[in-house]
């Protein structure tokens, strides 16, 4: 009996190193790993066609267009692999070959993953026909962006090949050599454009020529191409944009205020979508981020941060409305400035000894009222000046300000509100009061914004205390995008009969203030002009530079179709670029023609090139700006 126990023990035990053996062989083994590639079926996935994008108007921006790639499995490479003639066939040095198969051996050397990217159909097909004689090679075949359009590369964004983190990040999806959107609508919907990956498989014959479909395509999985995508934009009011920006830097945005669609998004300087596509991107991309006086890649409407300037008056009169600190009589008399202690914010309105109400410190900009406005919101709790600014503070970014938007677009930044809490911590609790930060009350000081968050202010004035949030699609396969973050309007806390003194304010701009020199003759406009002081560092010192030209506009004055925000970088006065800028985008967006041919002529063909040429000789490749007391690095940020 105890014999035939140890022969069962023995003959369990056989029977598990045998177990064991045969899962190492099929699971662990190269052996078992190549059998699975080295069949004669071969497993195809088919890249879907990625979704089309158009305008407002069904202008066609963004199609596709097929290119062919050159997959490789190293481990099926044999020892008799033909290399300099593999070459030949590809157009290809050895160099590149082994640079490439390290690559590919670096991913995987089990998997395949792209060895040769971009090769045109016409070159595929000499290719073609005699792959089957270089084991371990395979092809594929994908959509590339083909851009109709030579702009608005901040808009439509970009794609580019995946990284580890993307892969990480949706395994299930993405391989090496997939492309992903890399910027603008591209990356922020990319799972709408990108579609769902489909899967092809093929008998081939002992050569690895395909001579059929497998299993009669039973196992075939189809792809679905992406969604369509209708932008907001209006492709011809962008164009035109673009045209008025020649030679300038700075961005332009333009808003429906009806329902916060994006109808203008310029960012200058302006790219080419193009200069992404092809087996020249790596090239032409490094250049741009190499680019550190240009910083062409930073979006200038969404990123970039500038001193709001005299445009934000509107603001402090609003903020001082809502907290009852004046009123729609109330005036100060300006005395060619605000004094405080031995400093002076000087003013240029004109109007000096005489009394001025909130309509014509609007229009004239007068400096001494905002200030005067400013002091006394500050000072509406003198015991407690922190609470003061808080109250201010919190007026001011339920306008869209000091936070992101959350919205489809890509890029964004959330621009600086101070509290007062900040100042407390700036200064200590009890080392600061109303004249330290009055640089506030006329857009300087702390306060930095973006040019798409003074476009959505000009949305909520337009519409005496509400927004939407500015968006840039306005459809996915012709349905109307319905989410409440774009089709619910955002109350301010500003009550709406204290924007009327505001509007007719900014509508006297154009007839007795800084506008009149642009004025539309046919069209009523409300804006306001803005002139931000900025300086440069350089060897320690501050230098004052240009300053930056501001504008911003709504129109028409009866039933706003259109609000408009410029800045131009180191333009000087805002009366100077900007203002003619956003008062020629305006009519050309209502009556779709422009009569003012001369004013658009000048526009159009000068500009401000020897102006940053002056500045890049001064700066060499810093890019340090400061606003008053802030310092502000230009980069690539994202939101």
């Amino acid at each position: 009996m105890k014999k035939l126990y140890i022969f069962y023990i023995l003959l369990s035990s056989i029977g598990l190193i045998f177990i064991i053996r045969l899962f190492y062989i099929q699971i662990y083994t190269e052996k078992y790993i190549l059998n699975a590639f080295n069949t004669s079926i071969k497993q195809e996935i088919i890249i879907p066609e990625r979704g089309s994008i158009f305008d407002r108007n069904n202008n066609l921006l963004v199609f596709n267009k097929s290119i062919y790639e050159l997959i490789v499995v190293p481990m099926l490479i044999d020892e008799h692999f033909n290399t300099i003639e593999f070459c030949n066939l590809l157009g290809i040095e050895k160099d590149t070959f082994y640079k490439n198969l390290e690559k590919a051996k670096a991913y995987s050397k089990y998997l395949p993953s792209v060895f040769l990217p971009f090769i045109s159909k016409e070159k595929f097909a000499t290719i073609q026909e005699k792959l089957y004689k270089y084991k371990g090679f395979d092809w594929t075949k994908r959509s590339l962006r083909d851009y109709k359009v030579e702009s608005s590369a901040n808009i439509l964004g970009y794609i580019g090949e995946v990284t580890q983190k993307d892969i990480k990040k949706e395994s299930n999806y993405y391989q090496m050599g997939d492309f992903i959107g890399w910027a603008g609508v591209e990356k922020s919907y990319e799972k709408i454009l990108r579609g769902k990956k489909g899967v092809k498989y093929w008998i081939r014959d002992r050569n690895g020529c395909i001579i059929g479909s497998y299993n009669n395509k039973k196992n075939n999985v189809k792809a679905i191409s992406g969604n369509d995508i209708s932008l907001t934009i209006d492709w011809k009011l962008q164009d035109y944009a673009e045209k008025l920006m020649y030679q300038k830097k700075g961005g332009i945005v333009a808003i429906n205020p009806k329902n916060g669609e994006i109808l203008s998004l310029v960012s200058s300087p302006i790219n080419n979508p193009n200069l992404f596509v092809g087996i020249h991107r790596s090239k032409e991309f490094i250049k741009l981020i190499k680019n550190t006086i240009d910083y062409p890649l930073l979006d200038r409407t969404t990123q970039a941060r500038y001193p709001p300037a005299s445009p934000f008056k509107l603001l402090t009169e609003l903020a001082g409305l809502q907290m009852g600190v004046v009123d729609k009589n109330t005036t100060f008399v300006c005395y060619k400035g605000f004094r405080y202690g031995k400093k002076r914010i000087h003013c240029h309105s004109g109007i000096h000894g005489l009394p001025i109400g909130v309509e014509t410190a609007v229009a004239v900009s007068c400096n001494n009222y905002f200030a005067q406005v400013y002091k006394r919101v500050i000072e509406k709790y003198p015991k407690n000046l922190t609470k003061g600014v808080n109250e201010w503070s919190d007026i001011i970014k339920s306008f869209g300000f000091g936070n992101y938007f959350y919205n489809d677009l890509a890029t964004g930044e959330k621009g600086v509100i101070p509290s007062g809490d900040y100042y407390n911590k700036k200064y200590g609790y009890t080392k600061w009061n109303a004249l330290t930060i009055i640089s506030n009350s006329i857009g300087q000081g702390e306060i930095n914004v973006t040019p798409i968050q003074l476009a959505n202010m000009v949305c909520a004035i337009a519409n005496k205390g509400f927004f939407y949030t500015p968006h840039i699609v306005k459809s996915i396969n012709h349905q109307p995008i319905s989410d409440p973050n774009y089709t619910v309007a955002k109350h301010t806390k500003v009550k709406s009969k204290y924007f009327n003194l505001i509007i007719s304010g900014m509508e006297k701009v154009f007839i007795i203030g800084t506008g009149k020199s642009f004025r539309s003759s046919d069209i009523r406009m409300a804006g306001k002009t803005g002139t931000a002081q900025n300086f440069l560092k350089v060897n320690q010192k501050m230098v004052s530079l240009p300053d930056h030209s501001i504008f911003i506009l709504f129109a028409p004055v009866e039933n706003p179709k259109i609000a408009i925000s410029v800045i131009i970088e180191n333009g000087g006065f805002g009366s100077r670029w900007a203002g003619p800028i956003a008062s020629l985008l305006a009519e050309k967006y209502i009556r779709n023609q422009v009569k003012r041919k001369s004013l658009e002529k000048r526009i159009m063909t000068s500009g401000l090139q020897k102006v940053y040429d002056f500045i890049a000789k001064m700066k060499g490749s810093t890019y340090t700006t400061t606003n008053n007391n802030n310092t502000k690095n230009y980069i690539d940020k994202k939101k």
